[in-house]
This record gives structure tokens, sequence and C-alpha cells, in this order.
């Protein structure tokens, strides 16, 4: 019975053998190359360890859920300027994550994922919607939940023909509140626009 109990006993420290992944760190917004994490994107498993180490710039790695709730788990090296590499973090929670660095402008190129699999469990994990609106139909305060790295700078309302309406900063990686105060009811567009990536468009309606 003792040597049955020691089998079962070491059975998961088999399944749950650790990989050590390596991400360089560098770049900058005043040289020749643009700040960036390498890899950008990473698929690995539960109780595998990420190393993430600087060869340039000033950098940290901020994946708190703060900054982006929908991370099944935060993860934070601390400011720029305090952050010590090699910075080390153990995924132990599976699912989708998202992380940037908070230097001035570095978001904008400078942004990650990590996508942490159970191989125990067959499961799939999807990027969340990168602009979600709310409520819709929406009367004059209209939310939008910028989630992860989009870039966004501005917000813009158009109409049903296309004409700008409304026109609003907007913050990366939070919710902002958009004015429509005064503008008639009927079908319009948001329009994200930012640094280095894809406007996004999304559909509301006004009541």
């Amino acid at each position: 019975m003792r040597r049955t109990l020691t089998l079962l006993t070491l059975c998961p420290t088999v399944l749950l053998a650790q990989t050590t992944w390596n991400v360089d760190v560098g770049g900058s917004t005043i040289g020749t190359t643009d700040p960036y994490y390498a890899p950008q994107n990473l698929v690995i498993e539960v109780g595998d360890i990420v190393v993430w180490d600087e060869s340039s710039g000033t950098h940290n790695i901020n994946g708190s859920t703060s900054t982006f709730p929908n991370n099944p788990a935060s993860f934070y090296s601390g400011t720029p300027q305090n952050t010590q590499y090699p910075w080390t973090f153990t995924f132990t929670v599976p699912g989708f994550y998202e992380y940037h660095c908070d230097q001035q402008g570095h978001a904008a190129t400078q942004f990650g994922t990590i996508t942490v699999i159970d191989p125990t469990n067959v499961q799939e994990y999807r990027q969340p919607e990168a602009v979600m609106l709310f409520p819709v139909p929406v009367q004059d305060r209209l939310m939008v939940s910028i989630n992860g790295c989009t870039g966004a700078q501005t917000g813009e309302v158009l109409n049903a023909d296309g004409r700008v309406v409304r026109s609003q900063p907007l913050l990366d990686s939070k919710l902002n509140a958009v004015d429509l105060t005064g503008l008639p009811s009927g079908n319009y567009y948001l329009l994200v626009l930012g640094t280095g990536r894809k406007p996004i468009m999304k559909p509301f309606v006004k009541e």
C-alpha cells in the first residue's frame, strides 16, 4: 500500500513538467527600433515559466487585471524604471492574457499575448473583443470598453451618412464614456482610431 501511494504522489509531478520560455524586451521610441517583445505571442501550458530579459531601452511588463480586466490572473513587473531583469513569472491559471509596456508611447508597438492551456482539460481560449459598447441602445452616455492594446487615441462618432458628429480622446485598455447629449435618435458608428493598428468601427443605436 505504501508503494502505491508513493507512485500516485509522483504522477502529478510528471504531468506538470515545466517549460521555460524566453522573451526579449527592447527598442525605443527615440531609436531606430520600435519598442517590442519578441516573441510577441506565446502559447504555453499551465505551470510554464516566462522569463523576460531586457536587451535595450527602459521597459516593464504590465499584465495586471487593473489594466487588462479580462486576464485570468494578474502579473506586473513594476514600473519601467524599477523593473529588475531578467523578470520571471509562472503561469498557473489557464486562459488568454494580454500585456504591454507602460513607458510613454511604448504600448502602440510593445504589447503581447500569452495563451495558457491546461493539457488535462480540452478547452478553447478566445481573445475578447477589442472594443465593446454598452448599453445598446443608448441614450446620452455610451460606455466604450477597450480591451487590450489597440493603440486607441481618438473616438469619432459617425452618423448614418458617414459624417463625424462627435469626437473625443480615448484611453487604451480602459473604460471610456462618450457623451452623446444633443444627438438625435438613430443609427451611428463609433470609429476608434490610434497608432500602429487598424481602425476599429462598431455600430450602435441611440434612442
